[in-house]
């Protein structure tokens, strides 16, 4: 079975300690400001205008040139509103990036060629390529057990990419603020506001460019 190490438990508490920290750090300085709020109330309003809009559409109700611009003018609305919501949240994601690098590079410098952990199993060679880099093979040992496969053993790297994928995701889940549904594009949504879609169009793009699928 999978031998946990003292090293194994400080890099998922090291990881888990960095996102919380980066998750309180965004709710107090920037969540939690009226700016905030204020985007969140405007996107909320937008969205109903639209939504009603939208319905009444589908009824048959909005027939005239004039009311299919105020339909247009409400779906503008709303694409500038979740831009500017998701605006807000890339700075704290974008500090949380840059913190996990930072983080990235201290621990492998720390933990760099021992053997964090041993797998259960042998993974396949291609695999390998990623749970064995780094490590020296001339001292594979954990915890004073000796590794009856060399192949089993996992190297920092591949316990890092793990937690970031669990810890921290489940971290942010409870601790984080999320983006509203139509903000949660990222840079996508802050793609689809008016302005910028102007911007793209002087440069041949669209939404039916950035969309199209292979």
């Amino acid at each position: 079975e999978t031998m946990p190490t003292a090293e194994l438990n400080n890099i998922i508490i090291t990881v888990g300690i960095v996102q919380l920290c980066c998750d309180l750090l965004a709710n107090r300085y920037v969540f939690a400001h009226d700016s905030y709020q204020r985007s969140l109330g405007a996107l909320s309003r937008a969205k109903f205008k639209f939504d009603k809009l939208k319905e009444q559409e589908e009824q048959g109700k909005l027939t005239g040139e004039k009311q299919l611009k105020k339909l247009q003018r409400a779906k503008d609305e709303l694409s500038e509103m979740s831009a500017n919501v998701a605006k807000i949240h890339t700075s704290p994601n974008i500090f949380t990036s840059v913190a996990f690098i930072i983080l990235y590079r201290i621990l492998g410098i720390e933990y760099s060629g021992k053997v964090i952990a041993l797998l259960p199993f042998v993974p396949w060679k291609f695999i390998r390529k990623l749970t064995m880099r780094g490590i020296d093979i001339d001292s594979l040992e954990l915890e004073g057990n000796e590794v009856i496969d060399p192949r089993q053993a996992c190297s920092f790297i591949f316990v890092y990419i793990l937690t970031t994928l669990s810890v921290k995701f489940f971290v942010h889940r409870a601790i984080g603020v999320m983006p509203p549904k139509g903000a949660d594009g990222g840079l996508l949504s802050m793609l689809d506001a008016p302005q910028n879609q102007k911007v793209l169009k002087q440069f041949g793009l669209d939404n039916e460019t950035l969309y199209k699928e292979d």
